[in-house]
């Protein structure tokens, strides 16, 4: 009985020494080595992954590239906390804003409190929105350049945002750091890098077998359109997120 065991406890033990570092990024954040190659692969040789997207199974070689977007959501997630909540330059933003605006506070409570909470609050439902209408967008946009059943759709378009989202940490740290005064030239800027980066993935890879000029305008308002959306989904959050905190604490006349 123990010998016929015997091999049922090494293939145990070959499973438990499996369970790598590979194998805990997977957990916490879904992100292995093969979904950081796919994101290399994104940023040197998109065509490459998007030829595999008409595989069902992505030629067992690349992570479905909605599976890695929402990894990146996660690891924001986790962040969040360290990003906002140091970001002195924003806090403040919020903070002189509901000075301005003359917020009754309760007692013990500073506008820096408010402030803070205002920029937690909106950066978490960004990424909700975000992801709402990224699929509706997957379902409307139809310049492929080509018939494109839905599933290939949604491995384009995500595919398409996965290089400029990788460098969401990059843009996160940066704001940081960035006064309060030129948080809105830093977000114009932000969106300009991003239309860029999402328009050089689609046009290399996501839209083909159509001639350069008819690709050229079709990579260009897809990372346009992408652009807008995440824009509005921001600033509808920021103004959602002020109304909803200038009713919970109320405002009184100045004087």
């Amino acid at each position: 009985m123990a010998n016929a065991l015997a091999p049922v406890g090494e293939i145990a033990k070959k499973r438990e020494a499996s369970l790598s570092l590979d194998t805990v990024l997977e957990d916490l954040f879904g992100l292995n080595v093969r979904g950081l190659k796919t994101v290399a692969v994104l940023w040197r040789h998109p065509a490459r992954y998007f030829e595999a997207a008409r595989s069902p199974d992505l030629e067992d070689r690349y992570t479905p590239s909605i599976r890695l977007w929402l990894s990146f959501f996660a690891l924001y997630s986790a962040l969040k906390f360290w990003w906002l909540g140091g970001n002195d330059g924003m806090i403040e933003a919020y903070a002189a804003g509901f000075e301005a605006a003359h917020l009754v506070l309760p007692e013990g409570m500073t506008y820096r409190d408010v402030g803070q909470e205002a920029v937690l609050g909106i950066f978490g439902a960004i990424p909700i929105l975000q992801i709402i209408t990224m699929v509706l967008l997957t379902v409307l946009f139809p310049f492929w350049g080509e018939r494109t059943p839905i599933a290939l759709r949604q491995r384009k378009l995500f595919a398409v945002i996965v290089p400029s989202t990788s460098l969401m940490p990059v843009f996160m740290t940066l704001m940081m750091v960035t006064p309060s005064g030129l948080l809105t030239l830093y977000g114009v800027g932000l969106a300009i890098v991003t239309m860029l980066i999402d328009f050089q993935t689609a046009y290399r890879g996501a839209i083909c077998r159509i001639g350069r000029w008819a690709k050229l305008w079709r990579a260009a308002l897809l990372a346009f359109v992408i652009v807008s959306l995440n824009v509005l989904t921001s600033v509808g959050a920021q103004i959602a997120g002020i109304v909803l905190i200038g009713n919970a604490y109320g405002t009184a006349p100045p004087g």
